[in-house]
């Protein structure tokens, strides 16, 4: 299925949830219970929003991973997990893309990636990427926490509200290209 997108700046509508209190559900006790699978359950998942549908609570810490992982369906590979320690870096990304091994697209179809920036605060960063349902629908891993299910921008302010799409590459090919250009996944200063 092919859908008729373009580059999109956020602007606010009615039916979105409140972003910035999302920031404030994810960062309650440190972190902790966003992350930690017991306290998610115990703590946070009663405070989401009902837009959102939680596919996936979040795994143990040792098989704990981000969003980047989970959009290039490496989630299942504990091999990577191990060797990242749960986090692949947008420097990663940022090298596939100077590369041209992962390429932005104006005409998304349903399994490309959505990546969101912060342009104001975090210019030099992807601040969160997801997989494409429909032209409307995102599943994405929410750093360390849950995998959900939600439309374009009911995701955290601290996300961003600048998008892009990313043509989508196998599961084989990433393990490939993690393989072959991992020494660029490394945290930005």
């Amino acid at each position: 299925v092919k859908y008729t997108f373009h580059w999109v700046y956020f602007c606010y509508n009615k039916n979105m949830i409140d972003r910035k209190e999302l920031d404030t559900i994810i960062k309650n006790n440190g972190g902790n219970n966003w992350w930690k699978p017991d306290l998610f359950k115990e703590y946070t998942l009663k405070l989401l929003p009902k837009e959102l549908e939680v596919i996936e609570n979040p795994p143990e810490s040792a098989n704990n991973y981000n969003c980047f992982i989970h959009a290039l369906g490496l989630s299942d590979n504990q091999e990577i997990i191990t060797d990242s320690g749960g986090f692949i870096q947008d420097t990663f990304i940022f090298k596939l893309i100077d590369e041209k091994l992962l390429e932005y697209t104006d005409n998304p179809v349903t399994g490309d990636y959505i990546i969101y920036r912060d342009l104001i605060n975090y210019p030099k960063y992807i601040t969160h990427i997801g997989v494409l349902l429909d032209d409307q629908t995102v599943i994405s891993k929410w750093a360390w926490g849950p995998t959900v299910k939600h439309s374009m921008f009911n995701v955290p302010f601290s996300y961003g509200s600048d998008i892009k799409y990313i043509k989508k590459i196998s599961k084989e090919d990433a393990l490939a290209l993690y393989t072959k250009y991992k020494e660029f996944n490394v945290q930005q200063d």
